[in-house]
């Protein structure tokens, strides 16, 4: 497997376990993630795909085993120190209030330490330059409550930049979006990678995706899961093959053949 025996020098799992409510989701997963790297997660439902992302971010502890971050072992790591490392994003976000985009989008900058004033001019500078690289400036003054999915998928992605660190972790960024959207997600997603704007290291993106074309056009890299496991790890080339494809999504060779 590419990266397994590599130096853990930004982000990556040695002997990861995970065990929730008594049921082992994640089994023996090690791999090791570069600076600047496309890396695509990708397998079946209930794969345990989510829980090595949010493992990942430290939200969810190692039942054995270890994650790595930033060269450190995780849970050796304050919650400031990752939240300053890791900006990890899910699907969607639930907001109960009127909320601007742009008010949305500075709350990736709690990690920096604003004071009780709320965000500082600062800021509110790096939140517009968030939405500002994503193409969204024309939805800064919206409620995100009335975005459209691709136009929520836009603001949560600022939201994480605006974190500005060196890792961008996101979950189903594609989710419930039309072909057009999906395709733009991909390619913004893709020219994020390897950005060392404010950073001092280039930026790695991470994202899980049920879209296989996708991935093999934006990523450098892939990691295949089933059943708890990292089946494959590589180029897509290397780790989408009708056969891997067959053997871990459970269809014939055929139909893999054609994805």
């Amino acid at each position: 497997m590419s990266g397994a025996t590599g130096a853990y020098e930004l982000l990556g799992a040695r002997g990861l376990h995970v065990d929730l409510r008594g049921t082992g989701v994640l089994r023996d997963v090690t791999f090791a993630i570069g600076p600047g790297e496309r890396v695509a997660i990708v397998g079946p439902n209930g794969a345990g795909k989510t829980t090595l992302l949010r493992a990942l971010g430290g939200a969810v502890p190692a039942s054995a085993g270890e994650v790595i971050l930033c060269t450190e072992p995780i849970r050796n790591l304050a919650r400031e120190t990752i939240a300053r490392s890791i900006a990890v994003v899910g699907p969607d976000i639930s907001l109960p209030f009127a909320t601007r985009v742009d008010a949305l989008v500075a709350l990736g900058r709690l990690p920096h330490g604003h004071g009780p004033g709320g965000p500082t001019p600062h800021d509110r500078e790096r939140a517009a330059a968030a939405i500002e690289r994503v193409g969204a400036t024309h939805l800064a003054a919206r409620d995100a409550r009335t975005l459209s999915a691709g136009e929520r998928q836009l603001a949560l992605i600022a939201l994480g930049l605006a974190q500005e660190t060196p890792i961008l972790a996101l979950d189903e960024p594609t989710a419930h979006l039309d072909l057009r959207h999906r395709i733009e997600i991909a390619e913004l997603l893709a020219g994020l990678a390897g950005d060392e704007t404010h950073m001092k290291t280039k930026r790695t993106v991470l994202a899980i995706f049920h879209e296989l074309d996708l991935v093999r056009e934006h990523f450098d890299r892939v990691l295949v899961v089933a059943g708890g496991r990292l089946v494959a790890d590589g180029r897509p080339a290397e780790a989408l093959t009708a056969e891997l494809i067959a053997s871990a999504w459970g269809i014939s060779p055929e139909r893999a053949a054609r994805l």
